[in-house]
Formats: C-alpha cells, sequence, structure tokens
C-alpha cells in the first residue's frame, strides 16, 4: 500500500525546517476545539504547521485534548488496547518540550491514569513512568505523593528485577528510558533515554576493549548485551532524537557518544543530507534509513532489535511526517503518514492527509492507495465497534472517491467498492435508507454480486419480492460471484428462502441443490478461513433440507478448519449454539459454548451464546451447569450494552428494561427479541410471536437475532421436502 509511486519535485529549502513546495490550504482554526468532525481536517492541518511555529502550538494542543479525550472513553472499553493505541498516537504527534498541562486536562488524567494500571499489570515499566510523569503535571496536589510513590516503585522493581550486571543493568536501564520516552514527550525524558543509551554504548565499548585487550571472555548475558549495544546502540541514539525530527541532534548526540562507526553508513549520510538540505525526498530517505528491519533482514544482519523496535517505528514515522509536511502532494510520505494514524487511533485522518496526493497524482495507482487506506481504516473501526468513526472516515474520504469517480481509469479498490462496505456497515447498524442510498450508488457503477446481494435483503425486509429476485438473479451473473462459492452460495440460499417464504416448496429446491453442488466442489479450498466459510454455508443448506446430523458434522469440519483464527471461530460457534437454541438441543449449546470458552472469544461474543445457552436451559427447566450463568456475571458489570444483555440473562433486568436502555437501531432490536424470550419463557405464546414479528421486520438486517426470530417463526417450514441430492459429502 505504501510503495513509492512518485515524488514531486522539491523547492529550495529556507530556514532549519525547509521549505514546503505545496501549501496545504487549512481547513479548521488554530487554537479552536477539535469537534468529532473536524478532527481529520485538524489533524491534517497540524501536520502541515511548521515546527515551532505558534500555529503548531495551537494546533497540536487541541488535537492532542481531542485525542486524549477519545482515548479516555476508548479504555473504558473492553478492547484496552485500542485506547492505548489512541494515546500513543497523541504523544508521537508531540515532540520533546511541546507536551504542556493544557494538552492534557481532565480527560488527559483520565486516558493516562487507567493507562498506567494497564502498563503496570504488563510489567512495562518505561510506559508506566511515562504515564505516571505525566499524570504529575495534572493531578491535584493531594494526589501527587501516590503518583511519586508509583514512580518510585517503578524504579526500584526495575532496579531489584535485573541481573546485578553492571552492562545489563545498563541494557534495562536504556529500553526503560527509551520506552518512556516514546509515551513522554518531555525533554527531560528525551535526556534520560540519551544518557542511558551512551551510558550502555561506553560499557559495551569497554567490555570489547577489554576483551581485544585480554581475550577473556565476559558473561554469557553481559556478552549477549554488548552485542546488542554495539550493532543497535547507534542507531537508537539517532532514533531518539528522530522520534522529535531532530536531526541536528541526532548528529551532535552520536558525535559526542563518538559512535559514528556504530552507525550505518546509509543512516549517516541521510542524516546529514537532511542537515544540509531538508526537503521532501531527504526527509523520506531517511525514514526509510531509520525504520525497523524485516525479520529477514535482522537476522541476515545478526541484529538483535526485539528491544528498541518501537523507537524504530516512531523515529521513522516523525520522519515520514516531516516529509509529507513539506509536499502534501508526495504519495510515499502521505501513505506513510495515512497508514500509521489509522493503526494510532485517528483513522478518520488517514483520507484526509491522504486528499493532496490524489489531487496531484495522475497515476491510478495513488488514487487506489488513497482508497485503499480509506477502506482499511473504515474496517479497522468497524471491528472495534465503532461505527461513527467509521463513517467519519467515509466522510472525509468524500473529495477522493470523487475525484476516483471522475477518473477514467480503474482503480483497486474502486470508489464503488468502498462506497459499498460503507453501506454494509450502515446495514449492520440498521440504518437502512442510509444503506439503500450507498449500495444503490455503487451499483450504477459497479455492479458486484455482494453489493446487489445487500441490496436483495433489504427489499426483502421492504416486501419488494420481485425487486428482490431480480437482484438475485442478476448478482448471479456478477463477476465477483462468479469467482467467490460462497458468495454464490449466499445468493441462491437467499433466493431459495424468498421462494419457499412464498410457498413455492419445489422452486426453493432448485437453488439449494445448486448452492449444495458449489459447496461440496469449494471444499477443497486451500485457505483455512475459506474452507471453515464453506463449511458453515453447507450446513445452513442442510438444514434447509432437514439433513440436521450432516449439517453439525460441517460445523465440526468449520471449527477444525480454522481452530486458530477468532473471527472464524466466533462466526462458527455462533452458528453452532443458535442452530441448537432454534433446535432446543441444549447439550449441543452447551457443546458450543465450550468451544466458544476454549477459544477464549471475546466478550461481545460469547455474552450472547452464553445468554442463548442460559435461555435454553430456563426453557427446558434445567439446572444448568454453571458455565453460561458464569460468563453473564463476569459481563454484568460492563458499562456497555453488553453488559445490560448480561444482566438481562441473569433476571436482574426485564425486556422492557432492555428496550427502555436501547440507544440504537440494532439495540433494540435485540431487545425486542430478548423480551420476545422472556414472554415465551412466561407462556404467553401468541405475545412472544408477535414479538417476533417485529424482530422480523425491524431494521437489524445483519443480527442474529433477527434470523433466530425467522427460524423460530417459521419452524418445520424452514425445511424443503425431498431428499438430499448426493453430492459426495463425508
Amino acid at each position: 500500500m505504501v510503495t513509492v509511486l512518485a515524488l514531486a519535485a522539491c523547492g529550495t529549502p529556507k530556514g532549519p525546517y525547509g521549505q514546503p513546495v505545496h501549501f496545504s490550504e487549512r481547513a479548521t482554526v488554530a487554537g479552536h476545539e477539535v469537534t468529532d468532525e473536524a478532527f481529520a481536517s485538524a489533524v491534517r492541518d497540524l501536520l502541515a504547521a511548521e515546527p515551532g511555529s505558534r500555529e503548531r502550538s495551537l494546533r497540536l494542543e487541541a488535537v492532542v485534548a481531542k485525542q486524549l479525550s477519545r482515548a479516555t472513553k476508548r479504555m473504558q472499553g473492553a478492547d484496552k488496547q485500542r485506547g492505548i493505541a489512541a494515546i500513543a498516537g497523541a504523544m508521537y504527534l508531540t515532540r520533546a518540550g511541546e507536551l504542556t498541562k493544557e494538552m492534557l486536562g481532565t480527560n488527559g488524567a483520565n486516558a493516562l491514569g487507567a493507562a498506567s494500571l494497564e502498563f503496570a499489570k504488563r510489567g512495562d515499566d518505561g510506559r508506566a513512568r511515562a504515564m505516571y510523569e505525566m499524570l504529575l503535571r495534572v493531578a491535584p496536589p493531594a494526589e501527587q505523593p501516590d503518583i511519586k510513590l508509583h514512580i518510585q516503585a517503578i524504579d526500584a522493581w526495575t532496579r531489584d528485577t535485573v541481573s546485578k550486571a553492571p552492562l545489563v543493568q545498563a541494557g534495562a536501564a536504556e529500553v526503560h528510558a527509551v520506552t518512556r520516552h516514546l509515551l513522554e514527550p518531555s525533554k527531560e525524558a528525551r535526556d534520560a533515554a540519551v544518557a542511558r543509551t551512551i551510558e550502555l554504548l561506553d560499557r559495551a565499548v569497554a567490555l570489547r576493549t577489554a576483551y581485544r585487550a585480554r581475550r577473556i571472555q565476559p558473561q554469557r548475558e553481559e556478552g549477549s548485551e554488548a552485542v546488542r549495544a554495539l550493532t543497535t546502540g547507534g542507531t537508537v541514539l539517532a532514533a531518539i532524537y528522530l522520534r522529535n525530527a531532530d536531526v541536528h541532534g541526532a548528529i551532535a548526540a552520536i558525535e559526542k557518544a563518538h559512535a559514528r562507526d556504530l552507525v550505518k553508513p546509509d543512516l549517516l549520510h541521510a542524516l546529514e543530507a537532511v542537515a544540509d538540505r531538508p526537503d521532501t525526498e531527504k526527509w523520506l530517505d531517511l525514514a526509510r534509513a531509520i525504520r525497523p528491519p524485516t525479520p529477514r533482514e535482522a537476522i541476515r544482519d545478526d541484529e538483535d532489535w526485539s528491544k528498541d523496535i518501537d523507537v524504530l517505528r516512531v523515529a521513522s514515522l516523525a520522519c515520514a511526517m516531516e516529509a509529507y509536511r513539506l509536499d502534501a502532494t508526495a504519495p510515499e510520505p502521505a501513505a506513510l503518514v495515512a497508514s500509521t494514524l489509522v493503526e494510532l487511533g485517528m483513522a478518520e485522518a488517514a483520507p484526509a492527509v491522504l486528499l493532496d496526493a490524489a489531487k496531484a497524482q495522475k497515476d491510478p495507482r495513488v488514487l487506489g492507495v488513497a482508497l485503499g487506506i480509506t477502506l482499511h481504516a473504515m474496517t479497522v473501526e468497524l471491528e472495534a465497534e465503532d461505527a461513527d468513526a467509521a463513517r467519519r472516515a467515509f466522510r472525509a474520504a468524500d473529495p477522493i472517491l470523487k475525484i476516483a469517480d471522475a477518473s477514467k481509469t480503474k482503480t483497486a479498490p474502486s470508489a464503488s467498492r468502498v462506497r459499498a462496505v460503507m453501506g454494509e456497515i450502515e446495514v449492520r447498524e440498521g440504518h437502512l435508507d442510509e444503506a439503500r442510498a450507498l449500495l444503490s450508488e455503487s451499483a450504477k457503477r459497479e455492479k458486484l454480486g455482494a453489493t446487489l446481494l445487500a441490496l436483495a435483503r433489504i427489499d426483502w425486509h421492504d416486501q419488494k419480492i420481485k425487486s428482490a429476485l431480480d437482484r438475485l438473479n442478476e448478482a448471479l451473473g456478477a463477476e465477483d460471484t462468479q469467482k467467490l462459492p460462497t458468495l454464490r452460495a449466499e445468493i441462491l440460499l437467499l433466493v431459495s428462502d424468498i421462494t419457499r417464504e412464498q410457498g413455492d416448496l419445489g422452486a426453493a429446491r432448485t437453488p439449494l441443490t445448486e448452492a449444495l453442488r458449489d459447496l461440496a466442489k469449494a471444499r477443497s479450498a486451500t485457505e483455512q478461513d475459506d474452507r471453515a466459510r464453506v463449511e458453515r454455508l453447507l450446513s445452513r443448506v442442510l438444514d434447509r433440507f432437514g439433513a440436521s446430523t450432516k449439517a453439525q458434522r460441517a460445523l465440526e469440519r468449520a471449527l477444525d478448519a480454522a481452530p486458530r483464527d477468532k473471527r472464524q471461530t466466533a462466526a462458527t460457534v455462533g452458528q453452532l449454539v443458535s442452530r441448537a437454541f432454534v433446535q432446543g438441543d441444549l447439550s449441543a449449546a452447551r457443546e458450543g459454548l465450550s468451544h466458544g470458552l476454549v477459544a477464549e472469544l471475546s466478550r461481545e461474543d460469547i455474552v450472547y451464546y452464553a445468554l442463548w445457552v442460559r435461555l435454553l436451559e430456563k426453557q427446558l427447566k434445567s439446572s444448568g451447569d454453571g458455565a453460561a450463568e458464569r460468563v453473564l456475571q463476569d459481563a454484568q458489570s460492563d458499562p456497555r450494552w453488553i453488559g445490560r444483555v448480561a444482566q438481562f440473562g441473569l433476571g436482574k433486568l426485564k425486556g422492557s428494561d432492555l428496550v427502555a436502555a436501547a440507544a440504537t437501531p440494532t439495540q433494540r432490536t435485540e431487545a425486542l427479541f430478548y423480551s420476545a424470550m422472556e414472554l415465551r419463557l412466561s407462556g404467553d405464546s401468541k405475545g412472544a410471536q408477535d414479538a417476533l414479528r417485529k424482530v422480523v421486520g425491524s431494521t437489524g438486517l445483519d443480527l442474529m437475532e433477527v434470523a433466530l426470530a425467522r427460524d423460530l417463526l417459521s419452524g418445520a417450514n424452514a425445511k424443503v421436502a425431498g431428499p438430499v441430492p448426493e453430492v459426495g459429502l463425508p
């Protein structure tokens, strides 16, 4: 994605920071509070501001404050790493000496406090120290003694748990100080990192000198640390300064430490070139020279970067940011910066960073890179259950989409594909009007089977049966459908379901039979996730034929196909437990839940599976084996929606209360389904049936609860008559 495509010509540098060859027109006002909607443009404008300028100071304060506010919310979720990434993003934008109390504020204190606890749990003393040092800047006087005690405890732990060998101690101190500076952009942290790195280098050089003079073999751990220092220490010293885009500081530190012979020639040359003439191309060369080596390169050069790889990544990012500042139309630095922002909790800023390059370059590959990074940004946010952030990334990419629309050349991915993915996100979120508009616009420009399938599902929901079937028939002829047997099977399965619901059971068999034959052939797929998906679809088709035992075997094969892929395992376990729930098979439901527990599936998945098991236990008046209840008890205090769902499962929340608590269309659909299950358990069959019809008519098309409601309402009518076609399944 970040392959070199082209570099614009660079102008004559002016001053120590160089002269941008392209003025990036600002979209936000420096010094104003940054909103969610303005965040993408605010980050782009910050990256364009000159180092040390009043403009940069104002923009940095506003962006960091907003990012730390977002980090606070993310630290409250189940995935703490998402919050930590957001904090890292804020700090990587900030250079030594730029951090102010105003940047941190109340939200910053909350984020830093939560992160300090997380780092302490992990034993990451350098990053924990960084959090506590920054907390001291904003903590009330009454809380500061406790924070200082934490810092003292970290220092004591670092000192007492390391080998007494002086060089090993110096190595541990270097790692601690460098990782601290990554997340603490203060001059004190930078100077400590420099001092510890130089001390390590001095000790390593002394050990080497002594060995050469006396040929006395050092202790193994000291020898290993000396080799690490001598092969990587000079580069790390440069990286500490480059983390702050300070080329002159890096050169001066290398000279002061007499470490020129410990720095690779290409890195030295790149440093001196930027110091002499800072422009985009030279900063980009420096970003390449300081980047972490690939595993193959590290093995080839016999270097151990395991302890220092993060500082190289951040230093390379800072160099790429400077290359971008000097020419925002250059594709490679724009792509490097944008793709890294996605990983640092600023996904919606990626399209804004790519915009100038997309406008300026004529090569369709540049547009393809911009659209690909945008698609990745949306996907990352969706996987983190943050649909609003995915929408912001999509909106930020609107100018790029328009450029792609106007282009006469094809791109990979296409603008239509990006719109289709956003449409699929809106389907998932229950916003069908928005989804329909996006998917329709995509289908006008590019006939993709997946897009037409999504539109057909919306038509089916809206009772536009003819339109749905017409779209599905068109989808069967689409290029992507011809290449993907799983997509073809999904389309055929929906054709069968719609036809069956219209009462034509004979006609419903034909597409099912086609799907069964296609999937049987596709079982030879080499990719594990492909095989798992094929087997899950086979199970659904076999269930439609009434072949329950064969369907169960297919799901067991799906589990075996991708045992270490949690996404695939979650999908398979969900299907195992849901079909057992519909069939009233408590033993199979418990077995499915057990698979999920062994696989350590996320709370967002396992709570629902446990709830279905618990509902089935209540329905069958079984005392339960305790597994489902333990999952629900563990999740009941979660402040998110998942905690409310767990409380309902434990009987601490009524169905009506769950409906009242629902804040989104999908949450409301889930709540309606569980209210229906509550009515069912109370013996109110008619009320339960009516509620299930409301679930099927709701906008949550992608929810498993909607599929469950449809199957429960269909009962035996969900199956087609006749024998299962013989296709050679095991």
